[in-house]
């Protein structure tokens, strides 16, 4: 077991180790979700380009994370 501080942004880092077991890589997705014991549970999920690919095997959708949040951080304003 690790112990992570929580940021003032409610962020955490994941350990090294931990990532390297899971295959965790910087820029990849996890999914964060409690379970019915209150505890957090974080998976490895796959990201959005990947999930494109899925529907549409072949159709190679590159930057589209990015291209969310900057149209995300665009209505916010």
């Amino acid at each position: 077991m690790k112990v992570v501080k929580v940021t003032r942004k409610r962020q955490i880092t994941l350990p090294k180790d931990i990532c390297d077991r899971l295959g965790i890589s910087p820029g990849d997705y996890v999914k964060v979700s409690i379970d019915e014991n209150g505890r957090i549970i974080v998976e490895k999920t796959l990201g959005l380009d990947q999930l494109a690919g899925i529907l549409n095997p072949g159709f190679v959708l590159r930057g589209l994370a990015e291209e969310l949040d900057r149209e995300r951080k665009v209505s916010e304003r």
